[in-house]
């Protein structure tokens, strides 16, 4: 498959584990989760970034590939240490998939430059 395809595609998976269990809550007995919509105010920024990393792995925008997903990580480590233990597959996931795209984003960095 095309690099541009894949990178594109990262960026849609990451817009899709947004609405995935982030964090696991305990409330009144009853054992929830928590998405990226009901998180809220930071957590949106997770989905600008799937978007823009997305987006730009398209029109071939390496440098800003490379900033969006280290900002998305940056934001995945913020709520993994808030959470802690109550770390859901979901935000786990994001975190992979943005550090994946990390590493594709630099990997055509680096191609383009030579």
């Amino acid at each position: 498959m095309n690099k541009k395809l894949i990178s594109t595609l990262l960026g849609v998976v990451g817009l899709l584990l947004w609405f995935m269990p982030l964090v696991n809550v305990e409330f009144m007995g009853q054992e929830a989760f928590q998405t990226g919509q009901h998180i809220g105010g930071i957590a949106y920024l997770l989905l600008l970034t799937s978007l823009s990393y997305a987006t730009l792995s398209w029109l071939e925008q390496h440098v800003p590939r490379i900033i969006a997903s280290g900002v998305g990580i940056a934001i995945c480590v913020l709520f993994m240490v808030q959470a802690g233990s109550a770390t859901a597959w979901g935000l786990a996931g994001l975190a992979g998939v943005n550090l994946v795209s990390l590493a594709l984003a630099i990997l055509d960095q680096v191609k383009k430059a030579h």
